[in-house]
């Protein structure tokens, strides 16, 4: 399969390539969310939020203390900075992705049911996905 192969550009200032079976779907204000339409294996959502473009590495860093050890820094391939972690809770695991591109930062999610985390179904949307995050452009 070709990960990347439909572009979708957002009201919100971007665009990605997702795959060709995926589709938008309605959910909160200022945010995207993604799905497979064929088999359903997590929610996407990317939320866009203006920042002060002299403050982006700073409050990358800051992020990346928050969070104690568990985020690890990344840049994606068109060259933006960001930090990407994982959380769970009784239901859901989700990964996450902060990325700064100019004067925006964007959150990225991932949900998955907490059941399907080590399987390797999961393991390879989650290559998907990285793959969208990785294509992002303002």
């Amino acid at each position: 399969m070709n990960f990347n192969n439909k572009e979708f550009i957002s009201e919100f200032g971007y665009k990605i390539f997702l795959p060709e079976n995926w589709a938008e779907y309605e959910d909160e204000k200022n945010t995207n969310a993604f799905f497979d339409t064929i088999e359903w294996t997590g929610n996407l959502r990317i939320s866009s939020i203006q920042i002060d473009q002299k403050k982006g590495d700073e409050l990358l860093e800051s992020e990346m203390k928050s969070f104690e050890g568990r985020a690890e820094k990344l840049k994606t391939q068109n060259g933006f900075n960001g930090i990407k972690y994982s959380d769970e809770d009784e239901l859901n695991f989700i990964t996450y992705w902060l990325l700064i591109v100019n004067d925006k930062m964007f959150i990225c999610s991932f949900t998955i049911n907490i059941t399907e985390k080590e399987t390797q179904k999961s393991k390879l949307e989650l290559v998907k996905v990285n793959k969208i995050i990785d294509s992002l452009q303002p």
